[in-house]
């Protein structure tokens, strides 16, 4: 099992991402982020170059919060966007595949996942759904937010146009396992969490969701 690579892509991603869909995956992480103000231990897996991690810190203060990414590259990065502008303590980066990673049962209130789960096929998905789900608490919320593919019409017909596009490039640049989006929102009600927000953007490619376990 081979963790994908996204170290090539640390300095540039931001950039890449603004050249296809604008601010609209911007907009999609941080749509629900003010959810999370009066967490206090946040788990987020797939973060990035930290800019959702920036903005999450500033949110809630005083809240721990463990930031898991494959890629060291991303770390560092994410790393460097909060040097200065919080206690050291607050957060701790490890580096690590999600689908080998040991999580703690009952730990966490907060979990995030923001454009990360499209990485896995739906047996890697739903194995870390798993995982996830025992290390969640009672109370805890899960942010999600990524691509879709819509039910029907021209906008299903340019959302597979795009994903194939996404995947063809991702494939090859990071090597990442999934060629088709997995079918998250059903493996969560499945998992027993209940959707309680959606947004959605790029005639919903692009969707954000707030997961609940009450």
């Amino acid at each position: 099992m081979t963790a994908a690579n996204f170290d090539r892509l640390a300095r540039i991603y931001a950039a890449l991402e603004r050249l296809a869909f604008g601010g609209a995956l911007e907009r999609a992480r941080f749509r629900f982020l003010d959810e999370l103000r009066d967490r206090k231990n946040i788990l987020v897996l797939g973060e990035g170059d930290g800019r959702c991690l920036a903005r999450l810190v500033h949110l809630a203060p005083h809240a721990r919060i463990q930031c898991v990414d494959a890629s060291a590259a991303m770390l560092a990065t994410a790393a460097q966007r909060l040097r200065g502008n919080v206690h050291p303590a607050a957060v701790q980066f490890t580096q690590a595949d999600a689908r080998q990673l040991a999580l703690p049962t009952d730990e966490f209130d907060a979990i995030v996942t923001l454009f990360f789960l499209d990485c896995f096929t739906a047996a890697e998905a739903g194995g870390l759904l798993a995982k996830l789900s025992l290390a969640a608490r009672r109370d805890c919320l899960w942010l999600y937010a990524d691509f879709a593919l819509p039910a029907e019409g021209w906008r299903r017909w340019r959302a597979r146009l795009w994903l194939d596009v996404l995947y063809f490039f991702f494939r090859r640049v990071t090597r990442i396992s999934a060629r088709a989006l997995p079918e998250i929102p059903a493996m969560m009600i499945d998992r027993g969490w209940h959707h309680i927000a959606h947004d959605e953007w790029q005639a919903g490619l692009l969707r954000s969701d707030v997961w609940s376990r009450v």
